[in-house]
């Protein structure tokens, strides 16, 4: 019972996080906004033309991991000795670069990874 309540719940988060068309944003998406909408930016810089380049981060790494034996030693198990993965890779840090021109209006957006 609780893991069927667990997979609805994690099914609905999933179904319910849109994904943003920055494309569709440039020029009508106020600097305002994306500090409401994505909280206060990570770093931001002012430049001379008074256009903002903001980032925020929207996925942090995780560590990468190795698997232990059970008499302490590393190792990696014959792949019938446990179905689940004993190793984990890192992730990167994911970042969302905005620029607002002088008029606070989006007129370019990047991801990238660090």
């Amino acid at each position: 019972m609780v893991s069927i309540l667990c997979g609805l719940v994690l099914l609905a988060g999933c179904s319910t996080t849109p994904l943003v068309n920055w494309d569709s944003r440039i020029g009508n998406y106020t600097y305002q906004e994306a500090t409401a909408d994505l909280g206060p930016p990570e770093r931001s810089t002012t430049l001379k033309d008074g256009s903002i380049v903001a980032e925020w981060v929207t996925r942090r790494s995780t560590p990468g991991t190795i698997g232990i034996g059970q008499t302490g030693d590393i190792h990696t198990p014959p792949f019938w000795a446990n179905p689940l993965p004993n190793t984990f890779r890192p992730t990167p840090e994911q970042h969302l670069q905005l620029t607002f021109g002088p008029d606070r209006l989006l007129t370019r957006w990047q991801r990238f990874e660090v």
